[in-house]
């Protein structure tokens, strides 16, 4: 049996690598196809130490390599990992990919999100260099949606580049009592999540609909951020709160317990899980085109997708979905047909599994 070495850092922390490395060890698709092994680059401090230069991070980075070089042993398989936006993350994984290509393994690696071209672009040409001479060395990358694919344009051969998407595994919804008045934000506190744009929406829409309520659950970014949020919302008697971030059961009591998913990130995103798991409880989402989410969620049909997030768009959406209780359920049934016809956990093990079967048999 072909050996495939999965390279990558396991939660805590809580966001779309960690989550992915675990899904993908535990993809039954893969494991018989493969002999699958796993090279831990896990660091569990707090997300926003990801990808940055520290001391930590270097030693972590030079450990995973010595063990990698240990692995690359006998007859040559695949190694796959999820390729990085950053300069520090860039460079340790392209360390990893000139290691695993010198010993003659096929080297698979995953773009989760879509900014790799503008990291291209705004790097000094030394490194620009280095990005093209180790891109020639991967034989396969994948993209999150079909509308992704340029970001590799001229550093890979398009037939070198395939379209694996992100599923979610079905989350435990029955029973859950929906409050029809409750919109939900669930993602890390991040600038970049839209959370700032989000919070002004909540408030438009208190002035019309004063019976909503906000729930915002995830980590926060730095205290700054938190600070200047919290004093923006003291107006709002309670009715918009902050909680900490929610994983397994309870993040499913949450799905199941609101009416609308609000996510409008800012800035470049991949396959947001977040969008993935609020059609798989049946919620309508308001989202921004970013990434692959316009592939994901239809416009009007299973939500709503803005091209930025202004405040004054989103809150007449949610107030349009709040005030329209037939257009809120069909919405969310159309969610829940559009996660079980294309996003299941099971349609992306699959996916997942047949692209790098591909990169294995391909000379």
């Amino acid at each position: 049996m072909t050996r495939l070495i999965v390279v990558g850092p396991l939660p805590p922390p809580y966001h779309g690598v960690t989550i992915s490395t675990d899904l993908v060890l535990h993809n039954a698709f893969l494991r018989n196809r493969f002999d699958v092994e796993h090279l831990d680059t896990s660091d569990h401090r707090a997300s926003r130490n990801v990808g940055r230069w520290d001391t930590t991070n270097i030693i972590v980075a030079l450990r995973s390599l010595r063990v990698l070089r240990g692995m690359l042993t006998g007859p040559g398989g695949v190694v796959y990992l999820p390729i990085s936006q950053s300069a520090p993350g860039f460079l340790r994984d392209s360390l990893y990919i000139n290691l695993a290509a010198r010993r003659g393994w096929k080297v698979a690696v995953h773009l989760r999100g879509s900014d790799f071209r503008s990291f291209y672009r705004e790097s000094p040409w030394p490194l620009r260099g280095w990005i093209r001479r180790t891109m020639r060395r991967v034989s396969s990358a994948a993209v999150m949606g079909s509308s992704l694919r340029w970001v590799f344009e001229g550093l890979m051969p398009d037939n070198h580049v395939a379209v694996v998407s992100n599923g979610t595994p079905e989350p435990s919804v029955n029973g859950g009592r929906r409050k029809a008045n409750t919109v939900l934000f669930l993602s890390n506190l991040r600038r970049r999540k839209g959370v700032s744009e989000a919070v002004d929406a909540a408030l438009l829409v208190l002035e019309e609909r004063p019976d909503t309520r906000f729930l915002f659950v995830g980590e926060w970014e730095d205290e700054s951020l938190e600070r200047e949020l919290r004093d923006r919302v003291a107006t709002a008697n309670g009715r918009i709160t902050f909680a900490s971030g929610a994983v397994g059961r309870e993040k499913d009591v949450l799905l199941a317990s609101s009416a609308v998913l609000l996510f409008p990130p800012s800035e470049p995103e991949g396959h947001p899980r977040v969008v993935l798991e609020g059609l798989a409880a049946g919620l309508p989402v308001v989202a921004t085109d970013r990434g692959a989410i316009a592939e994901t969620i239809v416009d009007g049909e299973s939500g709503f997708v803005l091209d930025q997030p202004v405040p004054e768009q989103l809150a007449e959406r949610l107030i349009r979905l709040l005030s329209d209780d037939d257009l809120r359920e069909r919405m969310g049934e159309a969610a829940r047909r559009r996660y079980l016809e294309r996003f299941t956990q099971t349609t992306a093990d699959r996916s997942l599994a047949e692209w790098l079967t591909g990169v294995a048999e391909h000379p």
